[in-house]
């Protein structure tokens, strides 16, 4: 059976058709935006050489992200934000929201991103190199309050487009996945409980968690955001394919709903917490993560769920045409 993986629902992207012209004239964009070039050492020290970059600060309406290579600025507009939604709205299908603040890394979100990590990891067809090498700093205003998301997705689609002259488009591939199916027996699911996490729009975490540093336990926890508990990690409040994006992570392909269940769920996965480095409960590194995904198999088993390996088309991003910036 083939699945559709990765960006799948995302809007198409090559700019050259009818529809996506009545799509960019409808798709909010900056009243005004700098583009300037910087070096590395003009982002305080906070770039590095694996292509990371300075610090993205933003407010309704404004965006300022510093010394930002091309690449992770084409990665966060059609990966990370492609629909213009944070992350944790984007996962439980809600409204977004603004969301005054800054980071000091790009790409970051609360929550889950839209695709999985190997989908937001994906090299770039058709990229020249200068793409991974040369730093921009840009500073860009809007006509009204906008949220970050929307900025830094089809805002920064719109204003890659108009400055860096780029054309870029969607290829499906087939690769390989695991498919989540229902089990003998049925599922054995409990419906989220009421007020068993904060609702996603309402909820500011202390610290934006991860996959390998989720919230600790007691803490308020998000609708859809791993806690580490007591024997393992709790997702209250989320839907099956949020726990398909984060099983895909550990695993050696994504992980795709083939389950057709739909609605909020409490999942708890027994899963292998250890002491490290003196902080109790902490949950096991990155390097670990085929055990993790050897324990989430026999959780999901308890649940009704079982994961087959299986085909699918991922969605990767081609670019056709770009340019270094325009002047201002």
């Amino acid at each position: 059976m083939t699945a559709a993986i990765g960006v799948a629902g995302a809007p198409a992207i090559q700019a050259q058709s009818p529809q996506a012209a009545v799509r960019l004239a409808k798709t909010p964009r900056f009243e005004v935006a700098s583009v300037k070039r910087c070096k590395v050492e003009a982002s305080g020290g906070v770039a590095g050489k694996k292509g990371g970059g300075g610090r993205i600060r933003w407010d309704p309406g404004r965006l300022n992200e510093e010394c930002q290579t091309v690449f992770n600025l084409i990665r966060d507009a059609y990966l990370a934000y492609p629909d213009g939604k944070p992350w944790r709205i984007a996962a439980l299908g809600e409204a977004g929201s603004s969301e005054p603040g800054q980071v000091a890394c790009t790409g970051c979100g609360d929550g889950l991103p839209p695709v999985s990590d190997r989908q937001f990891g994906q090299p770039i067809k058709g990229s020249p190199p200068w793409l991974r090498s040369d730093r921009y700093i840009i500073d860009a205003k809007a006509e009204g309050p906008e949220s970050m998301a929307m900025m830094r997705g089809p805002m920064m689609q719109t204003l890659l487009q108009e400055r860096f002259k780029l054309k870029i488009h969607r290829e499906d591939r087939e690769v390989a996945i695991y498919e989540m199916t229902l089990d003998k027996g049925g599922p054995k699911l409990r419906a989220a409980s009421h007020g068993s996490c904060i609702p996603a729009e309402r909820w500011e975490p202390p610290s934006l968690p991860s996959r390998e540093h989720p919230m600790p336990s007691g803490s308020p926890v998000g609708c859809g955001v791993p806690s580490a508990s007591a024997n393992g990690l709790d997702f209250n409040g989320t839907t099956i394919a949020n726990v398909c994006r984060l099983l895909s992570g550990w695993a050696d392909r994504d992980v795709v709903n083939k389950t057709g269940i739909e609605g909020m769920f409490d999942f708890h996965f027994d899963l292998p917490l250890r002491e490290d480095d003196g902080v109790p409960g902490q949950s096991a590194r990155a390097d670990d993560s085929a055990a993790m995904f050897t324990a989430a198999m026999q959780a999901l088993g308890k649940l009704g769920l079982k994961l087959a390996p299986g085909k699918g088309l991922g969605q990767f991003l081609v670019i056709d045409h770009v340019e270094r910036p325009s002047g201002n």
